[in-house]
Formats: structure tokens, sequence, C-alpha cells
């Protein structure tokens, strides 16, 4: 009867277990309903976001000319998908450190508490004759504590951590590259945008000016067909022409109407934001000069292009993973040392010391082996056939970004000489003009000027994209070490002085590409140390006047150049009130 009703009790409590579970479960199935955002949290969000694109960034003083250098300064610094890449940067750095911890024995520390509503009493039996003995016995307590600290280390795995910590360091290596090529791209991208909105703010005016006059003499042309004054096809042709003219001119300004919105969102300024650029007086637009043959430009990207740089480190990764694939086959020798304490009045010694050495072995690791480490030497050869086929294309990239930067520099200059002709011709009929027939002829060539300039500035504009285009093949950096400095000033200065070295000389970059030293077999300095010279610089807050450029006492004062006649490239200044 007992056996009946103690059966009886314990499948009640099974069943009551059941029903907990089967009931925790439901709820559980219960909370994974998706739940979609409400409005009001989207809008909260939105307001939060709003705030935080802007918050703690310096924008635009009021009349400020931004130039170049500083453009670039501003975008290295503030912008949003180069933050990003810095962020993925530091995140594989601190994992690369992270993974140092692992390679270190395990030291487990263990506390518990065991309680029992019986005491753990037991009879026993004689091995010779199976009596038993009547009395029960035990040998412990209801309620005692334990704990122990316990230090382990497995040699095999130490030497997978070693290798998953050498590939953590190399991706750490690659987040690096990434973001080298993102500022590659955005310096390529804020030049392009630069000089769009410098042909905007250049041509602002004229085109304004020339539509005000070509509105009034349609207006003008007009009236005289409503009038039939003079002859009607003579007229509505005029009409025609001056059309023509509007039309094209409200075009450029069309075309060129986006430009500062789209680099005030290079450099992280408000799309409203009312820009106001450097361009150099009367249009003096110089180009840039390379002249390092196509073999050293291949060398060069062959060393320091980015996505060669990543592949590489993607191939010792895979090589570290046929490494982890072979150790995988190895048996694990595992070696701990234990102090241990329990509470419990019946033992002799409450503490002791333990020790053990194991050994493990997965036999079937053994007949899996052939199979994982020739998959791993499989992937091993596609990240090198990967390289091979990323440093033929990266040798493609150079010779079309050669070719590109000379066809787009002929095209400025036929451009420019186009545009200088246009001007000439638009000054002489501007001197000429009496009469209607005049005023017809100024509209036409003066929106024939204005058009020639436009195409003068996007010339200009896909030069320095181009320019821009063919440092980011070769890996050309602009100095990586002030980039770090959270001072903005400093950082435009030395983006002034490495724009400038690089427009200087093209080929004085080559040699940072080799190595880095104070000077190089020649006499001039490598790029690396101008670059350097020009970070550890005093740091002079340099301000500019509409007349001349001040600049530190300890810097090249051949760099100087006349407001006047400003190149575009030799200041990196806030403008003085």
């Amino acid at each position: 009867m007992a056996d009946s009703t103690t059966t009886c009790g314990y499948l009640r409590r099974l069943i009551r277990s059941i029903i907990s579970i089967l009931f925790v479960i439901s709820l559980t199935a219960c909370a994974v309903i998706p739940e979609p955002l409400t409005r009001d949290e989207l809008e909260q969000q939105g307001q939060k976001d709003r705030k935080r694109l802007f918050k703690d960034i310096p924008q635009l003083r009021e009349g400020e000319v931004l130039t170049l250098p500083r453009a670039i300064a501003r975008a290295l610094k503030y912008n949003l998908e180069h933050r990003v890449k810095m962020m993925e940067e530091a995140l594989a750095l601190e994992q690369s450190d992270l993974d140092k911890f692992d390679l270190l024995p395990s030291l487990a520390a263990n506390a518990g508490y065991h309680s029992r509503s019986e005491l753990k009493a037991s009879r026993q039996k004689s091995l010779a004759n199976q009596a038993s003995k009547p009395d029960y016995s035990y040998s412990s307590e209801k309620d005692r504590g334990t704990n122990d600290l316990t230090i382990s280390w497995n040699i095999l795995d130490f030497g997978i951590g070693y290798y998953t910590a050498r590939q953590n360091s190399d991706r750490s290596l690659i987040a690096a590259e990434r973001r080298r090529k993102v500022i590659h791209n955005l310096i390529r991208d804020v030049r392009l945008a630069y000089w769009r909105t410098a042909a905007s703010q250049a041509l602002e005016d004229p085109i304004r000016e020339t539509l005000d006059q070509a509105q009034k003499e349609l207006a003008n042309a007009d009236t005289q067909v409503q009038e039939n004054q003079g002859d009607p096809v003579e007229a509505l042709h005029y009409q025609k022409i001056l059309l023509e003219n509007i039309w094209e001119l409200e075009s450029v300004q069309q075309e060129l109407s986006t430009a500062h919105i789209d680099l005030a969102a290079l450099i992280r300024a408000r799309p409203g934001a009312d820009i106001r650029v450097a361009v150099p007086e009367e249009g003096n637009l110089v180009p840039p000069q390379w002249d390092i043959p196509l073999p050293e430009m291949e060398e060069m990207a062959f060393l320091n292009n980015p996505d060669i740089r990543e592949k590489a480190y993607n191939s010792r990764i895979a090589v570290r993973e046929t490494y982890k694939a072979i150790l995988g086959t190895l048996p694990g020798i595992g070696i701990s040392h234990s102090y241990r304490y329990d509470s419990d009045d019946f033992l002799k010694a409450n503490d002791w010391y333990d020790w053990s050495a194991k050994l493990t072995w997965n036999l079937f690791n053994i007949l899996s082996a052939p199979e994982r480490i020739e998959y791993a030497e499989t992937a091993e050869r596609i990240a090198e056939e990967q390289r091979l086929a990323l440093r033929m294309a990266v040798l493609t990239q150079v010779h079309i970004a050669n070719h590109q930067f000379q066809d787009t520099l002929r095209q400025f200059q036929l451009a420019d000489r186009f545009s200088e002709l246009s001007r000439k011709i638009a000054g002489v009929v501007k001197d000429r003009m009496r009469g209607p027939q005049s005023i017809r002829d100024f509209v036409y060539e003066k929106t024939s000027e204005i058009t020639s300039q436009l195409r003068r500035y996007q010339s200009y504009a896909k030069l320095e994209a181009a320019y821009g285009q063919l440092r980011a093949t070769l890996g050309l950096d602009i100095m990586p070490e002030a980039m770090e400095s959270d001072d903005l000033q400093e950082v435009t200065v030395a983006v002034g002085e490495a724009l400038a070295a690089a427009r200087k000389n093209g080929g004085v970059v080559k040699h940072a590409l080799v190595e880095e030293g104070t000077t190089s077999a020649d006499g001039p300095p490598t790029e690396s140390a101008y670059f350097k010279s020009a970070i550890g610089m005093h740091a002079e807050i340099v301000k500019i006047s509409l007349e001349l450029t001040r600049l530190p006492e300890n810097r090249n004062g051949g760099d100087s150049i006349n407001w006047n006649r400003w190149n575009g490239y030799g200041i990196s200044t806030a403008l003085s009130n």
C-alpha cells in the first residue's frame, strides 16, 4: 500500500512538472511575436538622431571662406562614413586584444551550498555471503558548503587560440586598409564637390545678370511682336534665340544648384548652409602635375593599394586556417591544479590540493583530417588566385587611371583655351553694343561664355577627381598620423602641406612608398618625413586676410602665394575678421 501511495505521489509530481514546463514553453512562444516600432517611437528616434547628426560638430561661421585643405580636413574628421570605418577598425583592434586572454590558462572559482531533506543513509551487504547489515549508516551531513579554485591549461586549445589570435590580428589590419580606401574615395569626392561648388559660386552672378538681361530683352521682343513692329519672322526668330539662351543658362544654373549640398554632406555641415569656397581670382585654375613613369606607378600600386593589402592579409588568414586544421587532428593534453574545500564535518581534511593531467584524442578527427586539411588548402589556393586576380585588376586600374588623368588634362586645356576665347569675344561684343542687334549678340556670346566657363570648371573638377582616383589607385595617403589629432586646424595645415608637396613634385611621393626616413637618397625629404614635419611643427592658428596669406614662422616661405593669385592649394585657413 505504501509503495502504491509513493508511486502515485511520484506520478503527480511528474505531471505537475510536465505541465509547468509546457506552460513556460507556451509563454516563451508568445514572447517572440513580431513587434513593429510605433509611430511615436520612430518620431522620437528620428528627433534624437537629427540632434546627434550635428551635435558637437563645429559648423561653418558666417562669412567663412572654405579652402580645399579645410574641406578635406573636415571630411577626415567629421564624415560619418569615415567615422564608421574608424569604429570598425577600433573594434577589430579590441578583438585582437581580447584574443590575448584566450591564450592564458583557465582559472575557475566555484562556491556552492548543498542541502538534503533527508540524510544520505545507506546499508551495506557482505560480499562473501550477501548478508545485509540491519543498521543504516551515513557519512555526510545534510547541509554543507563547498568551494574550489582550479587552474587548467590545454595545449591543443592554446595552439588553436594562438592561430585564431593571429587571424584576428590580420582582420584588424584589413579593417585599417578598408578605412584607407574610404579615405581615398572621400578625398576624391571632396575634390569633385569642392570644384563644382567653386564653379557654382564663380558663375552665380554672371548667370543671374545675363538671365535678367535676356528676360528683359525677351519682354521687349514680345512687345514688338504684339505691336507688329518690323519683320514678324525675324522677330520670332529673335525670340527663339533668346529662349534658347535662357533655357541653356537655367540648365547651367540647375546643374550647379546642388553642388554645395553634396559638399555639405561630405564635410558634415548642415545641408542648408551657405558654403563659400575660395575661388582663384580670374579663374586661375592650375592643373595638377604628374610625371611618374608607369612602371613605377605599377610598383607603387602593388605595394600600397588597399585592396591588394587586404587580399594579402586574407591569404595569410587562409594559411593559418590550414595550420588550425592540422592542429585539430592532434591529441589534446590538459593539465589542471585545484584547491578544494568542503565543510563536511565527517571529513578528516576539509581542504586539500589535487593535480591532474589527461590526454584526449578524438579518433574520428583522424579519419576526417585529410578532408579538412584539403578543404583548408583549397581555401588557401583560392585566396592566392583571388590575390593574383586582384593584382591584375589593379594593374589595369593603374593604366586606366593614368589614361583618364591624361585625357582629362587635355580636355581641361582645351576647355580653358575655349573659355578664354569666349570671354574675349563677349568682351568685344559688349564694347560694341549698340541697338537690339548688339544686345542679341551680347546675350548670345555671354551665354556662350558662361557655358564655356561651366565646361572649364567641370573639366577641372573631373581633372581633380581623376587626380584623386590616380592617387587612390596607387594607395598614396595624406598624413595618416595627423588625422588622429583633435585639432581641426592642425589637420588642415597638414593637409595643405601634403597637397602642396604632392602638386609641386609628384615624384617626391614615391620615396615614401619604399621606406620611411628623413631624407631620400637624392636629398629631398620623403613624403613620410614631409608629413611628419608638418605634423610636428608648432601649431599656430593660421588666418588670412583678403589680400595676403600669413604663414607660421617655421613654414617654408616659398609656399606663400598672394591671395590675388592663389592657386587653390597653398592656403589652409579660416577667414579673419
